[in-house]
C-alpha cells in the first residue's frame, strides 16, 4: 500500500511538471517564430516567472526521496523503474542548484537566444559574444552544484549521451579521421562534379508548394505534426501526437531545404512512433541525443540521399522548377546531388565531410570547458580550424561561428552526438536493408513502410533501453563505427570512380 501511495504522489508530480513544461515549450516555439522585438522585455519577464515556478516544481525535495524508496523495491514494475532511473539523472543535474542561480542562468539563456537571432543576420560576432560568454559562465557555475568530480566537459557529454566521455569520443573521432580524411584528399584531387544547376535561383514560395508534396510522401500529417520555418531547422515535441518541426528555404539550394526537412521528420517520426502508453514520461523525453540523431541522420542520408527516394521525388522537383532543370537527366542530378565539396556551413555539408564539421565543434567545446580557450577567441579559432580541416576560408560570422543555434541555446556537449548518431544510423540501416527492400519501397512512395520497420526495431520503446542496447537489439551486434566509415568509403569511392 505504501508503494501505491508513493507512486500516486510521483505520478501527480510528473503531471504537474509536464503541464508547466508544455507551456514553456509553446513559448519556446513562439520565440523561434520571430515575435515582435519590442515585446521581448515583457515576454522575458513573464517567462522568467513561469521558469521560476517550473524550477520549484522540478526541485520538489520530496520527489528524489520517493524515487529512491521506490527504486529500492525489487518487485517494482520494470517500466516505472526505468522512468525513475532516467528521472534520477535529471535530479543530479539540477537538484542542488539554488533558485536564484537557476533564474540567472535562464535570463542569460534568453538573452543569448534573442541576441543570436539578431546578430547572426548582421554577422556581428563582436556584439554577440558577450552574451555567449555570460551563458558559458553560468553553465560552468551550474556544473559546480553537481557534486561530480568528473571533468566538466565529460559531465556535459554524459548529459547528452549516457556513458560517453572525452576518452570514448577521442577514440571514435580518431577512427573517423583515419578512415575518411585520406578519402577526402583523394576526392579533392579527382575531377570536380558540375553541380551548378542545383545552385540557380529557386523561388522560395515555389519551394513551399513543393514541400507540401514532400511532406505527403514522408507521411508527415497535420494530425500529429506541423511544419514551420526558422533560422535554424529544429524539432520540438510536446507529445507523441504533437510534434513541431521547422525548415529553412534557401533560394540557391532547394535540395538543402528538402534534406533538412527529411532530417527533422526523422526526429518527428521517432517521437511519434514511441508507444502512446509512454506519453508524458521519461521514456519519451529521456531518449538520448545520439539515438535521436541516429534516426534523423538515417532518414536524411540513408533514405533522403538515395536513388529510390529521388525516383519518387525527382518528377516533383522537375514540375516545380522546369526551367532550372531543363535538359538535366536523373543520372546527372544524382551525380551532382552526391558531390563532395568542402563547405563552411555544417547544415549544407555532404555526408563525407560532415563529421569534420562536428570534430571542429567537439575540439572547440573541449578546450572551452577545459579553460584552454576563452569565448572571445572562438571566432578566430573557428576560422583557423576550418582552414586546417576543410581547406575553406570562412567569409563572415554568419556562415562561420554564428551559423548554429546550439551554443546560443546552451546545447553544450550535443554536437558530438551528430557524428555518433550518424554511426548508429549506418549500422541500423545496414540491418534494415538486409530485411526489407528499402530502395523499392522508397521508389514506390511507400516511405511509411520504412518508418514502420524503424518503429518496430528502434523507436517504439523510446528510452526504455540505452542507445547501445537499442543498437544491439536492432542489429544483433554491439555498436562499431566500422559500418559508418565502410558505408561512406564505398559510396563515395563509387561516386568518384576511385
Amino acid at each position: 500500500m505504501k508503494n501505491e501511495e508513493l507512486i500516486a504522489r510521483y505520478e501527480e508530480w510528473e503531471k504537474k511538471l509536464n503541464a508547466y513544461r508544455f507551456a514553456m515549450t509553446l513559448i519556446g516555439i513562439d520565440a523561434n517564430d520571430r515575435p515582435p522585438l519590442n515585446g521581448a522585455p515583457l515576454r522575458a519577464k513573464h517567462t522568467s516567472l513561469l521558469a521560476g515556478e517550473l524550477f520549484r516544481i522540478q526541485n520538489d525535495e520530496s520527489i528524489p526521496e520517493i524515487t529512491e524508496e521506490l527504486l529500492a523495491d525489487e518487485t517494482l514494475d520494470p517500466v516505472l523503474r526505468r522512468r525513475l532511473q532516467l528521472r534520477q539523472k535529471g535530479f543530479r543535474r539540477m537538484g542542488n542548484v539554488p533558485e536564484d542561480v537557476y533564474l540567472a542562468y535562464h535570463d542569460a539563456l534568453q538573452q543569448s537566444e534573442r541576441t543570436w537571432l539578431k546578430y547572426k543576420q548582421t554577422a556581428d560576432w563582436e556584439s554577440y559574444y558577450p552574451y555567449l560568454e555570460k551563458l558559458v559562465e553560468m553553465q560552468k557555475k551550474l556544473l559546480t552544484y553537481r557534486n561530480d568530480t568528473r571533468h566538466p566537459y565529460d559531465i556535459l557529454l554524459d548529459d547528452n549521451e549516457e556513458g560517453w566521455n572525452m576518452e570514448r569520443y577521442d577514440a571514435f573521432f580518431e577512427h573517423v579521421k583515419k578512415e575518411l580524411v585520406p578519402l577526402i584528399h583523394k576526392i579533392n584531387e579527382a575531377e570536380e562534379i558540375d553541380d551548378s544547376f542545383l545552385h540557380q535561383s529557386f523561388d522560395t514560395d515555389e519551394q513551399r508548394k513543393l514541400m507540401k508534396e514532400i511532406l505527403e510522401y514522408l507521411g508527415f500529417t497535420n494530425e500529429w505534426g506541423k511544419l514551420g520555418e526558422s533560422e535554424h531547422p529544429l524539432t520540438t515535441w510536446i507529445s507523441v501526437n504533437d510534434v513541431r518541426i521547422t525548415t529553412k528555404y534557401r533560394e540557391h539550394d532547394a535540395v538543402a531545404g528538402i534534406l533538412s526537412t527529411v532530417h527533422e521528420t526523422g526526429h518527428a517520426w521517432f517521437t511519434h512512433n514511441v508507444d502512446e502508453k509512454y506519453d508524458g514520461t521519461m521514456i519519451v523525453s529521456g531518449i538520448s541525443a545520439a539515438m535521436h540523431e541516429s534516426q534523423s541522420r538515417l532518414c536524411e542520408n540513408h533514405l533522403g540521399r538515395t536513388e529510390g527516394f529521388w525516383r519518387a521525388n525527382w518528377p516533383k522537383l522537375q514540375k516545380h522548377f522546369p526551367k532550372q532543370l531543363s535538359g538535366i537527366s536523373f543520372a546527372e542530378f544524382m551525380h551532382a546531388f552526391n558531390k563532395v565539396k568542402c563547405s563552411p556551413v555544417r547544415t549544407e555539408a555532404d555526408e563525407l565531410t560532415y563529421p569534420l564539421h562536428i570534430l571542429i565543434r567537439y575540439e572547440m567545446e573541449k578546450d572551452l570547458f577545459s579553460g584552454k580557450t576563452e569565448v572571445k577567441d572562438l571566432e578566430k579559432i573557428w576560422n583557423e580550424k576550418y582552414k586546417e580541416y576543410l581547406g575553406v576560408d570562412v567569409k563572415d560570422a554568419k556562415e562561420g561561428i554564428l551559423q548554429d543555434m546550439h551554443w546560443p541555446y546552451a546545447y553544450f556537449g550535443y554536437f558530438p552526438t551528430y557524428a555518433l548518431g550518424s554511426a548508429f544510423a549506418a549500422q541500423i540501416a545496414h540491418t534494415m536493408e538486409q530485411e526489407i527492400d528499402v530502395q523499392t519501397l522508397l521508389a514506390e512512395s511507400k516511405y511509411t513502410e520504412v518508418t514502420a520497420w524503424l518503429k518496430e526495431h528502434v523507436q517504439k520503446d523510446g528510452a526504455m533501453y540505452s542507445s547501445l542496447e537499442t543498437v544491439k537489439r536492432a542489429t544483433g551486434e554491439d555498436f562499431t563505427p566500422e559500418y559508418y566509415t565502410d558505408y561512406l568509403r564505398k559510396k563515395y569511392s563509387a561516386v568518384y570512380n576511385l
